[in-house]
């Protein structure tokens, strides 16, 4: 059974048809120019993912594990911490994601700045693109699904 209080109708690739009205459970399921689908943010014109979300949670929970070390020298346990909690936040629902490049660019900042900030390096040094570890990462999850 469909709730039409937490309903929405979107459709991608072009405007809302808002002449067209659908009605469930007698009212009007509102059209929407954005729709969340697992913890993302899916835009109407063009199905773009907007990862301004996405990076408030991965610099949120990253400044907690901060907060809680210090700035001293336990770079290697702050690592640890952010690969294990942080690397999920940011990577979750990528399987669907429609990034454009400047998204995808604010991303790969969000990933530099935090290690820029573990390690207090200067602003131009930076780590592989956080794709590249995710295509890794996922390469392995295959093979253990696979038994290999």
């Amino acid at each position: 059974m469909f709730n039409s209080l937490k309903s929405q109708l979107i459709a991608f690739g072009g405007q809302n048809p808002s002449h067209c009205p659908i009605i469930l459970n007698d009212s009007q399921i509102p059209w929407s120019t954005r729709v969340k689908y697992l913890g993302l943010q899916l835009c109407v014109n063009n199905g773009i993912t907007d990862v301004s979300n996405i990076c408030r949670k991965f610099y949120g929970q990253f400044n907690n594990i901060m907060s809680v070390l210090g700035s001293g020298s336990r770079e290697m346990s702050a690592l640890h911490l952010t690969k294990t909690f942080c690397l999920p936040t940011i990577l979750y629902g990528c399987e669907v994601w429609s990034l454009s490049s400047a998204s995808l660019h604010r991303i790969n900042v969000a990933w530099n700045n935090c290690f820029r900030r573990m390690f207090h390096c200067c602003w131009r040094e930076r780590v592989s693109d956080l794709f590249n570890i995710f295509a890794t990462h996922y390469h392995y999850h295959i093979l253990l699904i696979k038994g290999d």
